[in-house]
């Protein structure tokens, strides 16, 4: 009878161990799962936080690509206004050196040449704009009765221009002397901004 009862105690504690290595694996397993279960829900949230600073990402790039688009196309309005204003300046030192040589019919050209520019410069009409369009006409119908004495006006305009004190411009849109637009204030037909 010893036997039996060593075979039932040796089949008792290999049940046990069984048991046991079951448990201990059943634990293992539940233990990786739930540690996969937390490691991959911290990379879910790392991905959204990642996700979310791309787009915060992007929307500062494109707020800065638009700012740096406004900028140039301020500078190039800049610059297209300065060679309109250096082509009406031109077209009146044209007209100016004409009048000198008693031709009045290239100088009326010149004078046509220098509306043409003021066209170019003032975008927007307005009080400025229309002053010295005024004069220009002043000037071409002096030119087309053969009046010597535009060259003062056509000088006077030139010089008005240039200072910045442009013909028609209330004290507000005036600037001071110096302060045309090759000196980085008001052009022809352009009120300075603010006030």
């Amino acid at each position: 009878m010893g036997s039996a009862e060593e075979r039932g105690g040796l089949s008792k504690a290999f049940r046990g161990v069984a048991i046991g290595a079951v448990v201990v694996f059943a634990g293992l397993v539940a233990g990786f799962g739930v540690g996969y279960y937390f490691r991959d829900k911290k990379v879910q949230e790392l991905e959204q936080l990642v996700a979310g600073q791309k787009e915060q990402l992007a929307s500062m790039e494109k707020k800065v690509l638009e700012a740096q688009k406004s900028q140039l196309e301020r500078a190039l309005a800049r610059a297209k206004l300065n060679i309109g204003f250096e082509e009406l300046l031109g077209s009146l030192a044209a007209a100016q050196a004409e009048v000198e040589q008693r031709n009045f019919g290239r100088a009326i050209q010149k004078i046509a040449a220098a509306k043409g520019a003021l066209t170019a410069v003032s975008n927007t009409p307005g009080p400025v704009s229309e002053a010295v369009g005024t004069k220009l006409d002043e000037i071409k119908a002096g030119l087309e009765h053969l009046d010597v004495k535009v060259r003062d006006q056509i000088s006077s305009l030139a010089k008005d221009l240039e200072a910045g004190t442009l013909p028609g411009a209330s004290s507000k849109e005036r600037g001071a002397p110096g302060t045309g637009p090759r000196n980085g204030g008001a052009a022809a037909g352009q009120e300075k901004e603010g006030g």
